[in-house]
């Protein structure tokens, strides 16, 4: 009891201090820029994000929160800088600071449920849950950095209590530990009720951790395209396909950096998809980026010359270089032919330009069967490849990696993980009540199903330093995708996904995550099991003391409940 107790006045005293810190920025909110939120017209053609870089060790940076609608009447949401940069990459080195001030500039709503203390920001959500079928309507907003192993304290990584309602400023400053991966992360607002509605709104930014060409030297001087891939409403407003729909209308349509890939559907039912454009100059090499930054979509990538598939060389997942963190260096790359990109995740991989000959050339996800109640989530192209000696035209200000100087060997951050003693072993399962309840339970400690509240207590209660095995299991009629926030955890196994009607996903096994899909259990066919499950090592040897969640990032999940506290104590004086 002591250590919660320290723990809570630790924490409440880092609030009050943060709390200061927040006031003295309210006398400089950020303005509202105008014409936010800007969208390309489809079949454009693909230009990097633009890019804000740290200088001395910091990256400070203003944003205004706003929102607005598109010509079709959909919702939007942005984060934008004073000079009208519309939600950029923010580039940072490991140790550096980043700091951020946003006012959010959205339109008020009515407030809702309070917040038990400690808070951070705002006391009171300004959301109300919406009515069966009805949209949600809140205003309250706030930033999380994903993947980032960073504090999850106040003017940290924290969404459990941080509050940011309309007309009010917060100030964000935190460090990456000096040992932080370099690769591709991302930033996006995590309101329990609202995160669906801001991410379909196109709320969301790349963030990187410079240095990738020290850790995988392949990379080095590489043309790099930053790819955003980000879902909407549908423009046509049509009912979806089913779970394994093949080609048909989507559960959501899509983008790659804001050039829409809308469906449309004809009167005889047909469903086709206008893809977007990228430049590639002939034999050139490029290093793709990509982010599965959509709220509810599934993605199956594959690049396709003339129908044959090409081989993509994977350098990083989930902003971790492959084979980085243990074993001889540089770690190999991994070459696959499809990879399964989960919500959320990232995937980075060098990709070679299709001869002068080939007619058809196209990066597109593939098919993906979701489970009986699952979403549609259909083949459909992203973008064409084109021939075009273009260097730098549509690259942005990072459009290039840099070149190698020397083996990083200090970036290992999660090294010497499996050799660590596991503490424990949890059980956890993925369920739900159609259609409106759904959960996230462990069940090795007896608990029952319980819908999330940011004023629930914690789920899971560890101590900093420990390693422990997680299974994670779905026993729902539909894919599941796990993210646990502030850590990343070592894929073990995918096990039981054949036997459900489900492959494994390519490359991943032995890798260090932050997402992972569980699919669905097909318990038509297996009534009795077995269930399919992901054995995770969890890694709590970071910076992670104090209260952050676990959830699945199909974010109409999440948001309908599918998600817990974790808190991370401080490890007991004089303990092994």
């Amino acid at each position: 009891m002591f250590f919660i107790n320290a723990l809570f006045f630790a924490f409440a005293s880092t609030e009050s201090n943060a709390q200061t810190l927040s006031s003295a920025t309210t006398s400089k909110p950020v303005a509202p820029v105008a014409d936010p939120c800007q969208r390309f017209k489809a079949g454009g053609v693909v230009q990097n994000p633009p890019a804000l870089f740290s200088s001395n060790g910091v990256l400070s940076v203003r944003f205004s929160y706003q929102q607005t609608t598109d010509s079709a009447g959909r919702l939007l949401h942005c984060f934008m800088t004073p000079d009208g940069l519309e939600d950029p990459t923010l580039h940072v080195k490991p140790g550096d600071t980043l700091n951020i001030t946003v006012t959010n500039n959205t339109p008020k709503s009515p407030l809702g449920e309070p917040f038990n203390p400690p808070n951070c920001g705002d006391e009171t959500v300004a959301f109300t849950p919406p009515a069966a079928g009805a949209d949600s309507v809140g205003s309250s907003m706030n930033i999380h950095y994903h993947g980032t192993n960073v504090t999850p304290q106040c003017h940290g990584d924290n969404v459990t209590k941080t509050l940011i309602n309309s007309g009010h400023t917060f100030q964000y400053s935190f460090t990456f530990p000096t040992d932080e991966p370099s690769g591709l992360y991302w930033y996006h607002p995590h309101i329990h009720g609202l995160a669906e509605r801001d991410l379909l709104g196109g709320a969301s930014g790349a963030l990187v951790v410079d240095g990738i060409e020290n850790t995988q030297p392949a990379v080095s001087g590489l043309r790099q395209r930053v790819l955003v891939i980000r879902d909407q409403t549908q423009l046509q407003g049509l009912a979806e396909g089913p779970g394994n729909c093949g080609v048909d209308v989507p559960f959501q349509d899509i983008s790659v950096n804001y050039v829409p890939i809308d469906s449309h559907q004809s009167t005889g039912g047909n469903v086709t998809f206008t893809p977007a454009a990228l430049h590639m100059n002939p034999g050139e090499t490029q290093f793709w980026r990509v982010s599965n930054s959509t709220a509810d979509t599934i993605l199956d990538l594959q690049v396709l010359y003339d129908g044959v598939p090409q081989t993509l060389r994977v350098a990083a997942i989930d902003a971790v270089p492959v084979n980085s963190q243990d074993g001889t260096q540089p770690g190999h790359l991994i070459p696959v032919s499809r990879f399964r990109l989960p919500v959320a995740g990232r995937v980075e991989f060098l990709v070679k330009a299709p001869a002068p000959g080939v007619r058809v050339a196209q990066l597109i996800t593939n098919n993906i069967n979701t489970g009986p109640q699952g979403d549609c989530d259909p083949t459909r192209a992203i973008f064409n490849v084109v021939l075009s000696d273009n260097t730098g035209v549509d690259g942005g200000t990072d459009d290039k990696v840099a070149t190698t100087t020397a083996l990083s060997s200090s970036q290992r951050r999660f090294g010497g993980t499996s050799g660590t003693s596991v503490s424990t072993t949890r059980t956890f399962q993925f369920s739900e009540i159609q259609p409106t309840q759904f959960f996230i339970t462990q069940v090795s400690a007896g608990q029952q199903p319980t819908l999330f509240d940011n004023n629930n207590p914690p789920a899971v209660v560890t101590t900093q330093g420990a390693v422990e095995k997680w299974i994670v299991q779905n026993v729902a009629q539909e894919n599941h995708e796990f993210h646990m926030h502030q850590i990343h955890f070592k894929v073990l196994s995918q096990d039981n996904f054949e036997v459900n009607g489900s492959p494994q996903a390519p490359a991943i096994n032995g890798q260090f995550l932050d997402m992972i899909e569980v699919p669905f259990w097909d318990n038509a066919k297996n009534p009795n099991g077995p269930l399919p499950q992901v054995q995770l090592l969890m890694d709590f040897r970071g910076m992670d003391i104090g209260d952050f969640v676990y959830h699945c990032h199909i974010l109409s999940h999440e948001d309908l409940g599918m998600m817990a506290i974790i808190r991370v104590e401080p490890p007991i004086a004089g303990a092994q």
